[in-house]
Protein backbone atom coordinates (compact mmCIF):
# COMPACT_ATOMS: atom_id res chain seq x y z
CA UNK A 1 0.00 0.00 0.00
CA UNK A 2 1.37 3.44 -0.92
CA UNK A 3 1.56 5.87 1.99
CA UNK A 4 -0.49 8.98 1.10
CA UNK A 5 1.79 11.55 2.72
CA UNK A 6 4.74 10.30 0.69
CA UNK A 7 2.63 10.33 -2.47
CA UNK A 8 1.63 13.95 -1.89
CA UNK A 9 5.28 14.84 -1.35
CA UNK A 10 6.21 13.21 -4.63
CA UNK A 11 3.50 15.15 -6.48
CA UNK A 12 4.72 18.38 -4.95
CA UNK A 13 8.27 17.63 -5.98
CA UNK A 14 7.18 16.94 -9.54
CA UNK A 15 6.00 20.50 -9.99
CA UNK A 16 9.50 21.86 -9.70
CA UNK A 17 11.43 19.08 -11.37
CA UNK A 18 10.18 19.03 -14.96
CA UNK A 19 13.19 20.80 -16.39
CA UNK A 20 15.79 18.93 -14.34
CA UNK A 21 18.58 17.02 -16.05
CA UNK A 22 19.22 13.31 -15.44
CA UNK A 23 21.22 12.50 -12.35
CA UNK A 24 24.34 10.39 -12.70
CA UNK A 25 24.03 7.23 -10.62
CA UNK A 26 27.37 5.52 -9.97
CA UNK A 27 27.60 1.79 -9.20
CA UNK A 28 29.96 -1.18 -9.33
CA UNK A 29 27.66 -3.82 -10.82
CA UNK A 30 28.12 -4.04 -14.60
CA UNK A 31 25.80 -7.06 -14.62
CA UNK A 32 23.00 -4.75 -13.45
CA UNK A 33 23.61 -1.82 -15.80
CA UNK A 34 20.51 -2.54 -17.88
CA UNK A 35 18.43 -2.98 -14.73
CA UNK A 36 19.45 0.43 -13.43
CA UNK A 37 18.68 1.92 -16.84
CA UNK A 38 15.19 0.43 -16.75
CA UNK A 39 14.52 1.86 -13.29
CA UNK A 40 15.81 5.19 -14.54
CA UNK A 41 13.35 5.07 -17.44
CA UNK A 42 10.51 4.41 -15.00
CA UNK A 43 11.44 7.52 -13.04
CA UNK A 44 11.50 9.58 -16.25
CA UNK A 45 7.87 8.65 -16.82
CA UNK A 46 6.98 9.82 -13.32
CA UNK A 47 9.31 12.77 -12.77
CA UNK A 48 10.12 13.98 -16.25
CA UNK A 49 13.77 13.11 -15.60
CA UNK A 50 15.62 10.08 -14.27
CA UNK A 51 19.01 8.62 -13.47
CA UNK A 52 21.93 8.02 -15.79
CA UNK A 53 23.69 4.89 -14.47
CA UNK A 54 27.50 4.76 -14.78
CA UNK A 55 29.28 1.46 -14.05
CA UNK A 56 32.74 0.81 -12.61
CA UNK A 57 34.85 -2.13 -11.53
CA UNK A 58 34.59 -2.52 -7.75
CA UNK A 59 38.26 -1.84 -6.96
CA UNK A 60 38.36 1.29 -9.12
CA UNK A 61 34.93 2.29 -7.88
CA UNK A 62 35.79 2.51 -4.20
CA UNK A 63 38.79 4.78 -4.78
CA UNK A 64 36.93 6.89 -7.37
CA UNK A 65 34.00 7.53 -5.04
CA UNK A 66 36.22 8.49 -2.12
CA UNK A 67 38.12 10.97 -4.28
CA UNK A 68 35.03 12.53 -5.85
CA UNK A 69 33.17 12.91 -2.57
CA UNK A 70 35.65 15.40 -1.16
CA UNK A 71 35.56 17.77 -4.14
CA UNK A 72 33.12 19.55 -6.42
CA UNK A 73 32.45 16.32 -8.32
CA UNK A 74 30.68 14.67 -5.39
CA UNK A 75 28.10 12.29 -6.91
CA UNK A 76 24.45 12.99 -6.22
CA UNK A 77 23.52 9.29 -6.08
CA UNK A 78 25.66 6.21 -5.80
CA UNK A 79 25.51 2.65 -4.58
CA UNK A 80 27.49 1.90 -1.41
CA UNK A 81 27.59 -0.49 1.51
CA UNK A 82 26.47 -0.30 5.12
CA UNK A 83 28.35 -0.98 8.36
CA UNK A 84 32.02 -0.03 8.58
CA UNK A 85 32.23 0.87 4.89
CA UNK A 86 29.58 3.52 5.33
CA UNK A 87 30.98 4.69 8.65
CA UNK A 88 34.32 5.64 7.11
CA UNK A 89 32.40 8.13 4.93
CA UNK A 90 29.89 9.37 7.50
CA UNK A 91 32.63 9.93 10.07
CA UNK A 92 34.09 12.67 7.86
CA UNK A 93 30.77 14.12 6.69
CA UNK A 94 30.82 12.84 3.11
CA UNK A 95 27.38 11.18 3.05
CA UNK A 96 24.26 13.34 3.06
CA UNK A 97 21.82 13.31 5.97
CA UNK A 98 18.62 11.86 4.50
CA UNK A 99 16.47 12.32 7.61
CA UNK A 100 13.94 14.53 5.84
CA UNK A 101 13.31 11.95 3.15
CA UNK A 102 13.11 9.11 5.66
CA UNK A 103 10.65 11.09 7.77
CA UNK A 104 8.37 11.37 4.74
CA UNK A 105 8.64 7.83 3.31
CA UNK A 106 9.79 5.63 6.20
CA UNK A 107 6.49 3.77 6.49
CA UNK A 108 7.24 2.12 3.15
CA UNK A 109 10.09 0.14 4.74
CA UNK A 110 10.27 -2.73 7.18
CA UNK A 111 11.10 -2.02 10.81
CA UNK A 112 14.82 -1.69 11.47
CA UNK A 113 15.92 -0.73 7.95
CA UNK A 114 16.33 2.97 8.78
CA UNK A 115 18.41 2.12 11.85
CA UNK A 116 20.58 -0.30 9.85
CA UNK A 117 21.34 2.46 7.34
CA UNK A 118 22.13 5.08 9.98
CA UNK A 119 25.32 6.23 11.68
CA UNK A 120 25.05 8.01 15.04
CA UNK A 121 21.33 8.36 14.41
CA UNK A 122 21.75 9.93 10.94
CA UNK A 123 20.19 7.95 8.07
CA UNK A 124 22.56 8.04 5.10
CA UNK A 125 20.93 5.70 2.59
CA UNK A 126 18.01 3.71 1.26
CA UNK A 127 18.18 0.01 0.47
CA UNK A 128 18.81 -1.15 -3.06
CA UNK A 129 18.28 -4.62 -1.66
CA UNK A 130 18.14 -6.37 1.70
CA UNK A 131 19.60 -9.82 1.23
CA UNK A 132 20.13 -12.94 3.27
CA UNK A 133 22.98 -15.22 2.29
CA UNK A 134 21.78 -18.72 1.34
CA UNK A 135 23.47 -21.26 -0.90
CA UNK A 136 21.98 -21.60 -4.37
CA UNK A 137 21.80 -25.13 -5.67
CA UNK A 138 21.33 -26.67 -9.08
CA UNK A 139 18.08 -28.59 -9.34
CA UNK A 140 19.55 -30.40 -12.36
CA UNK A 141 22.24 -31.91 -10.14
CA UNK A 142 19.87 -32.93 -7.37
CA UNK A 143 17.28 -34.37 -9.72
CA UNK A 144 19.88 -36.32 -11.71
CA UNK A 145 20.97 -38.23 -8.61
CA UNK A 146 17.65 -38.12 -6.75
CA UNK A 147 19.33 -36.45 -3.77
CA UNK A 148 17.88 -34.71 -0.74
CA UNK A 149 19.52 -31.59 0.65
CA UNK A 150 21.97 -32.22 3.51
CA UNK A 151 20.58 -31.78 7.01
CA UNK A 152 23.82 -32.42 8.92
CA UNK A 153 27.39 -31.27 8.34
CA UNK A 154 28.45 -34.86 7.77
CA UNK A 155 25.90 -35.16 4.96
CA UNK A 156 27.11 -31.85 3.50
CA UNK A 157 30.67 -33.12 3.22
CA UNK A 158 29.53 -36.52 1.96
CA UNK A 159 27.66 -34.85 -0.87
CA UNK A 160 30.64 -32.68 -1.78
CA UNK A 161 32.79 -35.80 -1.98
CA UNK A 162 30.13 -37.53 -4.09
CA UNK A 163 29.91 -34.63 -6.52
CA UNK A 164 33.68 -34.65 -6.95
CA UNK A 165 33.62 -38.38 -7.68
CA UNK A 166 31.02 -37.73 -10.39
CA UNK A 167 33.01 -34.93 -12.02
CA UNK A 168 30.68 -32.21 -10.75
CA UNK A 169 32.06 -29.02 -9.22
CA UNK A 170 30.71 -28.75 -5.71
CA UNK A 171 31.08 -25.04 -4.94
CA UNK A 172 31.23 -21.93 -7.06
CA UNK A 173 33.72 -19.69 -5.25
CA UNK A 174 36.69 -18.72 -7.36
CA UNK A 175 39.06 -15.91 -8.21
CA UNK A 176 37.42 -15.40 -11.61
CA UNK A 177 37.28 -11.68 -12.38
CA UNK A 178 36.20 -10.54 -8.93
CA UNK A 179 38.58 -9.96 -6.05
CA UNK A 180 35.96 -9.39 -3.36
CA UNK A 181 34.31 -12.82 -3.43
CA UNK A 182 37.28 -14.52 -1.78
CA UNK A 183 35.89 -13.92 1.72
CA UNK A 184 32.71 -15.92 1.18
CA UNK A 185 33.81 -19.44 2.14
CA UNK A 186 35.67 -18.27 5.24
CA UNK A 187 32.56 -16.38 6.36
CA UNK A 188 30.28 -19.33 5.65
CA UNK A 189 32.46 -21.81 7.54
CA UNK A 190 33.41 -19.62 10.49
CA UNK A 191 29.95 -18.67 11.71
CA UNK A 192 28.73 -22.24 11.26
CA UNK A 193 31.48 -23.28 13.66
CA UNK A 194 30.74 -20.60 16.25
CA UNK A 195 28.35 -17.68 15.83
CA UNK A 196 29.66 -15.82 18.88
CA UNK A 197 33.26 -16.19 17.72
CA UNK A 198 32.36 -14.72 14.32
CA UNK A 199 30.80 -11.70 16.03
CA UNK A 200 33.74 -11.33 18.41
CA UNK A 201 36.25 -11.55 15.56
CA UNK A 202 34.43 -8.86 13.61
CA UNK A 203 34.46 -6.62 16.71
CA UNK A 204 38.10 -7.20 17.66
CA UNK A 205 37.43 -9.20 20.83
CA UNK A 206 39.28 -12.35 19.68
CA UNK A 207 42.33 -12.92 17.50
CA UNK A 208 42.53 -14.01 13.90
CA UNK A 209 45.07 -16.63 14.90
CA UNK A 210 42.74 -18.27 17.44
CA UNK A 211 41.90 -21.94 17.03
CA UNK A 212 38.35 -21.39 15.74
CA UNK A 213 39.53 -19.25 12.83
CA UNK A 214 42.21 -21.82 12.04
CA UNK A 215 39.59 -24.57 12.03
CA UNK A 216 37.61 -22.71 9.36
CA UNK A 217 40.73 -22.21 7.25
CA UNK A 218 41.69 -25.86 7.54
CA UNK A 219 38.26 -27.06 6.40
CA UNK A 220 38.50 -24.68 3.47
CA UNK A 221 41.99 -25.95 2.64
CA UNK A 222 40.84 -29.56 2.80
CA UNK A 223 38.01 -28.77 0.39
CA UNK A 224 40.42 -27.09 -2.02
CA UNK A 225 42.79 -30.07 -1.88
CA UNK A 226 39.86 -32.42 -2.54
CA UNK A 227 38.86 -30.53 -5.69
CA UNK A 228 35.42 -29.44 -4.51
CA UNK A 229 35.53 -26.03 -6.23
CA UNK A 230 34.85 -24.81 -9.74
CA UNK A 231 37.89 -23.86 -11.83
CA UNK A 232 39.53 -20.78 -10.37
CA UNK A 233 39.10 -18.76 -13.57
CA UNK A 234 35.31 -19.28 -13.59
CA UNK A 235 33.21 -16.14 -13.10
CA UNK A 236 30.08 -15.81 -10.99
CA UNK A 237 28.21 -13.74 -13.59
CA UNK A 238 28.96 -15.59 -16.83
CA UNK A 239 30.12 -19.10 -15.86
CA UNK A 240 28.30 -20.18 -12.70
CA UNK A 241 24.78 -19.70 -14.14
CA UNK A 242 25.62 -21.78 -17.19
CA UNK A 243 27.30 -24.46 -15.09
CA UNK A 244 24.31 -24.68 -12.73
CA UNK A 245 21.84 -24.90 -15.60
CA UNK A 246 23.87 -27.68 -17.21
CA UNK A 247 24.27 -29.59 -13.95
CA UNK A 248 28.03 -29.02 -13.77
CA UNK A 249 27.97 -27.00 -10.54
CA UNK A 250 26.07 -27.96 -7.39
CA UNK A 251 26.30 -24.90 -5.09
CA UNK A 252 26.86 -21.14 -5.31
CA UNK A 253 26.91 -19.26 -1.96
CA UNK A 254 25.77 -15.67 -2.46
CA UNK A 255 23.32 -13.13 -1.18
CA UNK A 256 19.79 -13.63 -2.46
CA UNK A 257 20.45 -10.78 -4.89
CA UNK A 258 22.18 -13.47 -6.96
CA UNK A 259 18.80 -14.64 -8.21
CA UNK A 260 18.79 -11.50 -10.37
CA UNK A 261 22.04 -12.64 -11.99
CA UNK A 262 20.74 -16.17 -12.55
CA UNK A 263 17.46 -15.00 -14.02
CA UNK A 264 19.31 -12.54 -16.20
CA UNK A 265 21.21 -15.51 -17.61
CA UNK A 266 17.97 -17.28 -18.43
CA UNK A 267 17.55 -19.59 -15.44
CA UNK A 268 14.08 -20.01 -13.98
CA UNK A 269 13.48 -19.60 -10.26
CA UNK A 270 12.20 -22.80 -8.68
CA UNK A 271 12.95 -24.84 -11.78
CA UNK A 272 16.66 -24.41 -12.56
CA UNK A 273 17.75 -23.38 -9.09
CA UNK A 274 16.55 -23.13 -5.53
CA UNK A 275 18.17 -22.07 -2.25
CA UNK A 276 18.95 -23.56 1.14
CA UNK A 277 20.93 -22.80 4.27
CA UNK A 278 23.58 -25.46 4.96
CA UNK A 279 23.56 -27.04 8.42
CA UNK A 280 25.75 -25.85 11.27
CA UNK A 281 29.12 -27.49 11.79
CA UNK A 282 28.78 -27.41 15.58
CA UNK A 283 25.99 -26.58 18.01
CA UNK A 284 27.69 -23.22 18.64
CA UNK A 285 27.27 -22.46 14.93
CA UNK A 286 23.51 -22.90 14.81
CA UNK A 287 20.70 -20.36 14.75
CA UNK A 288 22.22 -17.69 12.52
CA UNK A 289 22.41 -16.48 8.96
CA UNK A 290 24.11 -13.54 7.25
CA UNK A 291 22.43 -10.31 6.17
CA UNK A 292 23.61 -7.73 3.65
CA UNK A 293 22.09 -4.34 2.85
CA UNK A 294 23.22 -2.55 -0.27
CA UNK A 295 22.59 1.16 0.08
CA UNK A 296 21.75 3.97 -2.32
CA UNK A 297 23.44 7.04 -0.88
CA UNK A 298 23.94 10.69 -1.74
CA UNK A 299 27.05 12.85 -1.60
CA UNK A 300 26.81 15.54 1.08
CA UNK A 301 28.70 18.01 -1.11
CA UNK A 302 26.86 17.27 -4.34
CA UNK A 303 25.38 20.36 -6.02
CA UNK A 304 22.46 18.14 -7.04
CA UNK A 305 21.59 16.92 -3.55
CA UNK A 306 18.06 18.34 -3.56
CA UNK A 307 17.33 16.61 -6.85
CA UNK A 308 18.77 13.39 -5.45
CA UNK A 309 16.35 13.61 -2.55
CA UNK A 310 13.46 14.03 -4.99
CA UNK A 311 14.48 10.87 -6.80
CA UNK A 312 14.88 8.95 -3.53
CA UNK A 313 11.39 10.05 -2.51
CA UNK A 314 9.97 8.67 -5.74
CA UNK A 315 12.04 5.50 -5.38
CA UNK A 316 10.88 4.87 -1.81
CA UNK A 317 7.20 5.72 -1.94
CA UNK A 318 5.61 4.93 -5.30
CA UNK A 319 4.14 1.79 -6.74
CA UNK A 320 5.85 2.57 -10.06
CA UNK A 321 9.25 2.40 -8.40
CA UNK A 322 8.40 -0.81 -6.54
CA UNK A 323 7.17 -2.41 -9.77
CA UNK A 324 10.26 -1.30 -11.67
CA UNK A 325 12.60 -2.72 -9.03
CA UNK A 326 10.73 -6.00 -8.94
CA UNK A 327 10.32 -6.38 -12.70
CA UNK A 328 13.96 -5.61 -13.46
CA UNK A 329 15.94 -6.79 -10.44
CA UNK A 330 13.53 -9.05 -8.58
CA UNK A 331 14.34 -6.82 -5.59
CA UNK A 332 11.70 -5.75 -3.10
CA UNK A 333 13.41 -3.10 -0.94
CA UNK A 334 10.09 -1.53 0.12
CA UNK A 335 6.86 -3.03 1.41
CA UNK A 336 5.11 -2.15 -1.84
CA UNK A 337 5.66 -5.49 -3.57
CA UNK A 338 2.80 -7.86 -2.94
CA UNK A 339 3.98 -11.05 -1.21
CA UNK A 340 1.73 -13.18 -3.40
CA UNK A 341 3.30 -11.67 -6.49
CA UNK A 342 6.75 -12.33 -5.05
CA UNK A 343 5.92 -15.99 -4.50
CA UNK A 344 4.41 -16.36 -7.98
CA UNK A 345 7.27 -14.64 -9.81
CA UNK A 346 10.18 -15.95 -7.74
CA UNK A 347 9.23 -19.13 -5.86
CA UNK A 348 12.83 -19.90 -4.89
CA UNK A 349 13.12 -16.50 -3.21
CA UNK A 350 9.81 -16.97 -1.38
CA UNK A 351 11.01 -20.33 -0.03
CA UNK A 352 14.31 -18.79 1.04
CA UNK A 353 12.67 -15.89 2.87
CA UNK A 354 10.50 -18.33 4.81
CA UNK A 355 13.58 -20.34 5.79
CA UNK A 356 15.55 -17.21 6.76
CA UNK A 357 12.78 -16.14 9.12
CA UNK A 358 13.53 -19.22 11.23
CA UNK A 359 16.99 -17.95 12.20
CA UNK A 360 16.96 -15.81 15.36
CA UNK A 361 20.31 -14.13 14.60
CA UNK A 362 21.18 -12.11 11.48
CA UNK A 363 24.93 -11.50 11.28
CA UNK A 364 26.38 -8.63 9.28
CA UNK A 365 28.20 -9.80 6.17
CA UNK A 366 31.99 -9.95 6.52
CA UNK A 367 32.52 -7.25 3.88
CA UNK A 368 30.76 -4.67 6.08
CA UNK A 369 31.13 -6.16 9.57
CA UNK A 370 34.70 -5.22 10.44
CA UNK A 371 37.04 -2.30 9.63
CA UNK A 372 37.69 -1.78 5.92
CA UNK A 373 41.46 -2.02 6.35
CA UNK A 374 41.12 -5.51 7.83
CA UNK A 375 38.65 -6.64 5.17
CA UNK A 376 40.90 -5.47 2.34
CA UNK A 377 43.90 -7.30 3.80
CA UNK A 378 41.81 -10.42 4.35
CA UNK A 379 40.41 -10.43 0.81
CA UNK A 380 43.93 -10.31 -0.63
CA UNK A 381 45.15 -13.06 1.69
CA UNK A 382 42.14 -15.25 0.88
CA UNK A 383 42.81 -14.83 -2.84
CA UNK A 384 46.42 -15.86 -2.26
CA UNK A 385 45.11 -18.90 -0.39
CA UNK A 386 42.80 -19.79 -3.29
CA UNK A 387 45.77 -19.71 -5.65
CA UNK A 388 47.92 -21.89 -3.41
CA UNK A 389 50.34 -19.18 -2.27
CA UNK A 390 49.54 -19.28 1.47
CA UNK A 391 49.01 -21.82 4.21
CA UNK A 392 46.03 -21.39 6.55
CA UNK A 393 48.15 -19.98 9.36
CA UNK A 394 50.10 -17.68 7.04
CA UNK A 395 46.80 -16.16 5.96
CA UNK A 396 45.62 -15.67 9.53
CA UNK A 397 48.92 -14.25 10.76
CA UNK A 398 48.95 -11.65 8.00
CA UNK A 399 45.39 -10.55 8.74
CA UNK A 400 46.06 -10.58 12.48
CA UNK A 401 49.03 -8.25 12.04
CA UNK A 402 46.81 -5.76 10.22
CA UNK A 403 44.08 -6.12 12.83
CA UNK A 404 46.54 -5.46 15.66
CA UNK A 405 47.65 -2.27 13.92
CA UNK A 406 44.16 -1.05 12.98
CA UNK A 407 41.90 -1.81 15.95
CA UNK A 408 43.34 0.91 18.23
CA UNK A 409 42.18 3.46 15.62
CA UNK A 410 38.64 2.22 16.31
CA UNK A 411 38.93 2.39 20.09
CA UNK A 412 39.86 -1.27 20.63
CA UNK A 413 43.09 -1.03 22.58
CA UNK A 414 43.21 -4.53 24.03
CA UNK A 415 43.12 -6.58 20.80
Amino acid sequence: MIRPYATLLVLALLLGAAAAQPLRFLHDNPEWQQNFEAVGEASVEALGWGIDPVQFDTDLYTSRIKIDLVGNRAPALFKWWFGFRANELTDVGLLADLSDVWDAVGDNYAAGVREALSADGMPYGFPLHVSYWPWYYSTAVYERYDLELPTTWEEMEEQLAFFASEGIHGIGNTIGQSRWTSFIIFQELLYRIDVAFYQDLMDGRVRWTDATALEAMEIWGRWLDAGYFAPMDATYVEDFPRMMAEGQLAFAPFGDWYGSVLQGAGLVSGEDYRMFFPPAITEAGSGATVLEISAITAGARSPDLDQAKEWLTWYSSTQEAADAMWDTFRFAPTLNVDREQLAADDPARAEELAMAAEFPVALIRFWEATPVEIVEQAVDEFNAFLSGQRTPMQVLEAIDATAARIWPDYGVDDY
